[in-house]
């Protein structure tokens, strides 16, 4: 089971709970700080980075119906979330973030380590998709010895196996 994976550094996993959805959205905004420097009234980005949220999730639970939220804790304090959906075919990652205090410091990989040795005893790979102007994420994940195996005109999808 996911939550049961050992994680280094204080770090764990739960199932998020509906009193995580404020957090959520507001972690969503967070990696959402871009738009703010766009000319437009602050109330106006607001109400975009609501919609963006609205809609991923959305397009998340229809593409993914099975898939599973948790969020990520540091000493039981709320720092991220892993969306995963967790098959005998693989274990894919659908999405990941975490609060901008924490970013940088290991935990991702951490996390991706952790995932990647429970998939390894299924003997399956490991799937995700990132944004190709998502740099400094891409260059993470082919460190952690993922390899793109297919490109969209937005996404490369990368494998561990």
């Amino acid at each position: 089971m996911i939550v049961d994976i050992s994680l280094p550094f204080g770090l764990q996993l739960r199932a998020m709970q509906l009193q995580d959805s404020e957090f959520t959205e507001a972690l969503f905004a967070s990696t959402r700080d871009y738009l703010y420097s766009m000319p437009i009234p602050k109330n106006q980005v607001d109400f975009l980075v609501k919609q963006q949220f609205q809609m991923q999730q959305a397009s998340y639970a229809s593409s993914f119906p099975r898939a599973e939220t948790f969020i990520v804790e540091l000493y039981s304090k709320p720092v991220g979330k892993i969306i995963i959906n967790n098959t005998a075919a693989s274990l894919h990652i659908i999405d990941i973030a975490l609060i901008s205090d924490v970013r940088g410091k290991g935990f991702g990989s951490a996390i991706f380590r952790a995932l990647k040795k429970l998939a390894l005893q299924d003997v399956r790979p490991v799937r995700l998709a990132v944004d190709q102007q998502n740099s400094r994420a891409k260059k993470l994940y082919l460190e952690l010895g993922f390899v793109v195996s297919e490109s969209s005109a937005t996404h490369d999808t990368l494998l561990w196996s």
